[in-house]
C-alpha cells in the first residue's frame, strides 16, 4: 500500500496546510516527519526564545495529529544537510512513495529542497510542492520587463489583482483518518527544550501553537482590527494583532489571516483597519520574494550594489550603547528595552531603532539585523532582512537616504504621554510629558539617564554625503571596468 509523508517545515499547524490535507485526501496510511536542525538556527542567529515557541508549537502539533491518527515523528538532522539525509533514510526506511511538504523560499532551504528533491527522484519518490507560506508565490508576480518588482507600490497593486483573481481558497480542515495514537516524537521535542535556556519571564509572555494563535486571532478582529490604521503607530496601545510570531512560525496560515480580514471588510466601520492589515500581509509576500528573486541578500549583501562602498562607523561603545537602550533617546531605548524584556519590539520602533542605528550611529546594518533576529520571537530571515534595509537605505526603496527619522519628533508624535517611555525606561517616568522626550534638556530630573550619545542635528548632511560618495565611486569605478573592457 502507498506511503505518503507530510514534511513539516514553518507551517507547524493542521488547519489551512494544504500539504497536510491532500496527503490525508488520497488511500492510504499517512505519516508525518519535522526534521530538527539546531546546527542551522545557531549559524543563522535564531534567538532562544523564537526556538522555545518552535518547539513549543511542535509538540502541540504532534500531539494534534497523533489524537487523529498521524503519527509525528521528530528527528535531530543537525542542520541542513543532515536534513538532507534524514530525510532520504525515512522515506526509504519506511516505504514512502510520495511525500507532500510546503515551499520554503531562502537559499539554503533551496538547496536544501533541492537536493531532498534530486535524491528522492532518483528512487522514483515524488515530492509535491505547496505555497501555503506566502498568499502570492514569489515567481509569480513580474513587471512588464518580466523583471521582479523592487518598490511596494507598484507591486501591491499587481498583489491586489492577483488576489482578486486567485486569491487562495478559504483554508479547511483535513479529513483526518481517524483513530488515536501517541505523539512518537515527544522525547526528542522535550529533549530539545531541555536544552534550551530560556528564562520564565519571557516564556510566561507567550503563548505558542496553533491554538493559541487562533484565538489570538479572533481577540484581533474582535477589538482591535477596525481601528488598526489609527493605533498601529501607538506603541503603549494594543494596536498591532499580536500575531507576527504565529505567522512565522506557521502556527497561523497567512490565508486565514487574510480571509478573515476580507470578510470582515464586509462591515463599513472595519473596511479601514482591515484593508491597511491586508497591506501588510502584502509586505509580507513582498519581502519573501525580493528574497527569493535575490538570494545574495541572504548571505549579507546589500539590494542596492553601491551601498557595499559604504564606510560604516565601527564603533563598539555606540553599538552596545543602542543594544543596551542607552542612546540617551528616550523613546529609542525603551523600544530596545522592550525587545530585551519580551522577545518583540513594536513595528514602529522597529524602524525607528533601525534607522538611529545606521543613520545617526551610521553602523553597519547587518550589525542590528544579526541583534534583532538573537532576540525576537517573530525573527523572520525575510522581513529583517527587508526592514533593515529599508531602513539603513541600502535596500528596495526609490528614495534612499534622505530618509532620517527624528528621535524626538517620533517620540512625541506617536508616544505623546510618555506613557511607553515610563514603562520601559522607568527613570524617566517621573517627568513631565515635554521633558520626557528631551531628558537632556531637565539633567537634574533624569537620574542617571545618560545624556545622547549623539546629536540629531548635521545627521542627515553626514548621512547624504557619505551615501553621495559611495555612489559616486561606484560609478567611476563602472566606468573603469568598462573602459578597461573595451
Amino acid at each position: 500500500m502507498a506511503m505518503r509523508l507530510v514534511w513539516f517545515r514553518n507551517d507547524l499547524r493542521c488547519h489551512g496546510h494544504t500539504p497536510l490535507r491532500q496527503a490525508l485526501a488520497g488511500a492510504g496510511p499517512v505519516l508525518a516527519l519535522y526534521v530538527l536542525c539546531p546546527g542551522q538556527w545557531d549559524a543563522h542567529d535564531v534567538a532562544p526564545l523564537r526556538r522555545w515557541y518552535v518547539l513549543e508549537s511542535l509538540r502541540e502539533l504532534g500531539e494534534e495529529l497523533a489524537a487523529r491518527g498521524v503519527d509525528l515523528h521528530v528527528i535531530d538532522g543537525g542542520d541542513f544537510a543532515g536534513a538532507v539525509e534524514v530525510v532520504q533514510r525515512f522515506v526509504a526506511d519506511r516505504g514512502v512513495t510520495e511525500v507532500f511538504c510546503n515551499r520554503e523560499y531562502p537559499v539554503n532551504e533551496l538547496n536544501r529542497d533541492r537536493a531532498v528533491a534530486r535524491s528522492l527522484e532518483n528512487t522514483g519518490v515524488r515530492i509535491r510542492g505547496f505555497d501555503d507560506g506566502v498568499l502570492v508565490p514569489p515567481r509569480a508576480l513580474n513587471t512588464g520587463k518580466g523583471t521582479p518588482y523592487t518598490v511596494f507600490t507598484a507591486y501591491k497593486r499587481r498583489w491586489d489583482a492577483w488576489m482578486e483573481e486567485k486569491g487562495p481558497p478559504l483554508p479547511e480542515t483535513p479529513r483526518w483518518p481517524g483513530g488515536q495514537g501517541d505523539f512518537v516524537g515527544r522525547a526528542t521535542v522535550r529533549k530539545a527544550l531541555a536544552e534550551l535556556s530560556v528564562s520564565p519571564r519571557l516564556t510566561e509572555l507567550w503563548q505558542p501553537g496553533e491554538a493559541a494563535a487562533a484565538r489570538q486571532l479572533e481577540r484581533f478582529v474582535a477589538r482591535d482590527l477596525a481601528h488598526y490604521k489609527n493605533r498601529r503607530d501607538i506603541p503603549c496601545e494594543a494596536g498591532t494583532s499580536g500575531l507576527s510570531a504565529a505567522l512565522s512560525a506557521g502556527t497561523l496560515a497567512p490565508a486565514q489571516a487574510w480571509w478573515v480580514a476580507r470578510l470582515a471588510m464586509r462591515d463599513a466601520g472595519v473596511r479601514e483597519g482591515a484593508a491597511c492589515w491586508i497591506g501588510e500581509l502584502a509586505w509580507r509576500d513582498f519581502y519573501r520574494q525580493i528574497l527569493h528573486r535575490f538570494p545574495m541578500l541572504a548571505k549579507g549583501a546589500p539590494f542596492r550594489p553601491e551601498t557595499r562602498l559604504l564606510q560604516w562607523n565601527d564603533n563598539e561603545t555606540l553599538f552596545n550603547a543602542w543594544c543596551q537602550g542607552r542612546t540617551g533617546y528616550p523613546l529609542v531605548d525603551a523600544a530596545m528595552r522592550q525587545l530585551l524584556s519580551t522577545g518583540w519590539m513594536h513595528n514602529r520602533l522597529r524602524m525607528l531603532t533601525a534607522m538611529f542605528l545606521t543613520k545617526h550611529l551610521f553602523i553597519d546594518w547587518r550589525k542590528g539585523e544579526r541583534f534583532f533576529m538573537q532576540h525576537l520571537i517573530d525573527g523572520d530571515v525575510a522581513a529583517n532582512n527587508g526592514g533593515w534595509q529599508w531602513s539603513a537605505s541600502t535596500g528596495t526603496d526609490a528614495a534612499p537616504y534622505f530618509r532620517v527619522f527624528s528621535p524626538v519628533r517620533q517620540s512625541r508624535r506617536f508616544d505623546p504621554q510618555g506613557h511607553f517611555i515610563a514603562r520601559y525606561v522607568p527613570e524617566l517616568a517621573e517627568l513631565d510629558n515635554d521633558s520626557v522626550h528631551e531628558p537632556w534638556k531637565q539633567p537634574l530630573l533624569s537620574g542617571d539617564y545618560p545624556p545622547p550619545v549623539v546629536a540629531h542635528e548635521g545627521v542627515k548632511q553626514r548621512v547624504e554625503a557619505a551615501f553621495r560618495a559611495a555612489r559616486d565611486t561606484w560609478r567611476r569605478q563602472g566606468e573603469g571596468a568598462g573602459s578597461s573592457g573595451a
